[in-house]
């Protein structure tokens, strides 16, 4: 699950506004609800909850109320049978009293105590109900919270598009909340869910925002879980000593704050490491600290704790099998098998079939290593399609959001300005005496002579860089920018992709119409296209009716995705100003970069591809290799 979850957080426990007074037990509840106070262990919990008890004041109903709804998580960590009877007493009288807020707080409580007592699927429904309640108590805090309970859910078990649409949406909530250490949690989320699809530059680039917003010596938990992602993204791309590094540093923090739960879960990783490095002799001796230290584990949250058991038996039986101990190894498979069915994580299976095959096959079980291998395959190769799929579905979430939040800063441009505007003509009404008023009139005439000779400048800019028919790139500029991308692929091993469109019959068009109705779809198709590209693409009219777009870090899979977008977009458009029933279709051809190769090379194969697409019976894509 999310790794903030050692963290216990009781901001969801509490929806309507904190009162002045008394001061001591607001301010303890203000400790807990900014993520200010840690927990660690049990002990904590208990002692947070006699002084929250202490300082109840006398007849106090409200507060009272708030305090029950502590109680649920700080009370009952430790024993989640008696804490799931508390509230389903609490949340009875919840729905008597029609408090929606109440219910969000307790449903979410259950949703860690169920995680606690291993059942995953009422987990999950208690994170459903939270959610509901929390929106129709129109909470920001409830439903920013029940929201990354829900990305989490969904990031673990591979619906990657979800998570990210509730990471973003709780992130924004956050935001506008301000407050960071929940804020450092979900980049966290959003990073181990792009490290999990595979996309592991991705994560790096939201650890990297992480670390630069977390910086405080007081934040050496946080810096901690910081290190262990970003570990566990270079261990993926190979970089085994970095990841070992990280580890260990993050060991030394969770050594120094004595939090013991993830000093054993890193030890779990480290068996890991030492694996993929082949020091096999150390990762046996750490597979033995580790096992022992879970067998005896007590912490407020141990709903992990069954994942941590499974991966360290699959490790080991990995350790086992490269000694030559295959049997052994075996055994330790049988275990992991135990706990990782359970997890409802696809990844966890396919790593231990990968793990377990040739343990197999060195025990001479060359059927069962067979059989491991093909669910692998199998199971592998439909994991991909859905990661391919679950990234089409994030673009395209991306697209909306990107283009709502351009909206939004133009709407907030707009008032800055009008807020500027009326500001000016305060100041003016004040200017009493002829002096100032010949100095203010000089400075607005040169003002407005710099204004104009640099708009002049600007246009004149804009007018050798820029189509004046539809006002997009010219082929001049499109070009500049399809080689600095280029350069930019080259450079960071990111993927590139070109597509070249082409109007169907345009000719037919200008014959049949006239000029001025061709003038009309070209500017209308283009503005079509414009709004659907995302901020980083490029879109420019290299002559006629054919046009080029350049979508950076983007690959084949994804950009066919964009180019049908944009190809169906273009047959839908209704054409203003035009004869009625007017349809205009268009053909793309496109390529993706090689490395090393030139960009006409490139283009070259894309204008290929359109070919093919116009021989095919035009209004198609079709991709040249």
């Amino acid at each position: 699950m999310s790794l903030n979850k050692i963290i216990f957080s009781a901001v969801f426990l509490f929806s309507c506004a904190l009162t002045a007074a008394p001061a001591q037990f607001d301010q303890l509840v203000q400790q807990i609800e900014s993520g200010q106070r840690y927990f660690f262990s049990l002990a904590d919990y208990k002692a947070a909850l006699a002084e929250l008890e202490a300082a109840l004041p006398p007849d106090d109903v409200q507060r009272q109320h708030r305090l029950d709804r502590l109680r649920c998580q700080l009370g009952y960590s430790g024993d989640p049978t008696a804490g799931l009877a508390y509230s389903d007493t609490k949340i009875a009288h919840a729905k008597q009293r029609n408090d929606q807020a109440a219910l969000a707080d307790y449903y979410m409580c259950r949703f860690y105590l169920f995680s606690q007592a291993g059942d995953s699927n009422l987990a999950e429904q208690s994170a459903q109900l939270a959610h509901q309640a929390a929106k129709a108590s129109e909470n920001p805090l409830s439903i920013a919270v029940s929201l990354a309970l829900l990305g989490d859910l969904a990031s673990y078990t591979g619906n990657y598009a979800d998570a990210m649409q509730h990471y973003t949406t709780a992130y924004q909530l956050q935001r506008g909340l301000g407050y960071k250490p929940y804020i450092s949690d979900l980049v966290l989320s959003i990073a181990a869910t792009y490290r999990r699809m595979g996309l592991y530059q991705d994560a790096l680039s939201y650890i990297e925002q992480a670390e630069q917003e977390f910086s405080a010596d007081s934040e050496q938990f946080r810096h901690a879980l910081i290190m262990h992602e970003k570990a566990y993204s270079h261990a993926e791309l190979g970089q085994y000593n970095k990841a070992l590094a990280l580890f260990m540093q993050s060991m030394q923090v969770y050594q120094q704050i004595q939090e013991p739960l993830w000093q054993s879960y890193t030890k779990v990783n480290l068996v890991w490491i030492y694996n993929l490095l082949q020091q096999y002799p150390q990762a046996m001796a750490l597979a033995q600290e580790a096992q022992a230290e879970l067998a005896v584990l007590n912490a407020p949250d141990l709903s992990t704790l069954a994942s941590y058991k499974g991966l360290l038996a699959m490790y080991n039986g990995e350790t086992l099998n490269a000694l030559q101990q295959p049997q052994a190894a075996l055994q330790r498979f049988d275990e992991a098998q135990q706990y990782l069915s359970a997890e409802n994580n696809p990844r966890y299976m396919l790593m231990l079939y990968a793990a377990r095959a040739p343990a197999e096959a060195a025990a001479g079980n060359y059927q069962q290593a067979y059989g491991l291998l093909t669910q692998f395959i199998t199971q592998n190769k439909a994991q991909q399609q859905r990661a391919r799929e679950q990234q089409s579905n994030i673009l395209r979430f991306q697209f909306d959001s990107d283009r709502q939040l351009e909206r939004t800063r133009q709407l907030e441009g707009e008032k800055k300005l009008a807020e500027q505007h009326v500001s000016t003509l305060q100041l003016a009404q004040r200017w009493q005496y002829a002096a100032l008023s010949l100095i203010a009139l000089l400075f607005v005439i040169l003002f407005s002579f710099a204004i104009s000779l640099k708009k002049r400048n600007r246009k004149l800019h804009r007018l050798a860089m820029t189509d004046e028919l539809t006002n997009i790139a010219n082929r001049r500029r499109i070009m500049m920018q399809a080689e600095q991308e280029r350069v930019k692929a080259l450079d960071t091993a990111q993927p590139l992709c070109f597509l070249i469109l082409d109007l169907d019959h345009f000719k037919q068009v200008n014959d049949k119409y006239g000029h001025d109705v061709g003038d009309t779809v070209l500017q209308q198709m283009c503005m079509t296209v414009s709004a659907m590209l995302r901020a980083q693409d490029h879109f420019g009219r290299t002559g006629g009716e054919e046009f080029l777009i350049v979508l950076p870090d983007t690959d084949k899979e994804a950009a066919f995705v964009i180019a049908e977008r944009l190809r169906q977009a273009v047959a839908d458009i209704q054409f203003a100003d035009t004869p009625k029933k007017m349809r205009v279709t268009c053909s793309i051809g496109f390529s993706q970069y090689r490395a090393e190769e030139a960009l006409n090379v490139s283009l070259a194969r894309a204008d290929d591809a359109l070919y093919q697409a116009k021989a095919a019976g035009r209004d198609q894509t079709h991709f040249k290799d």
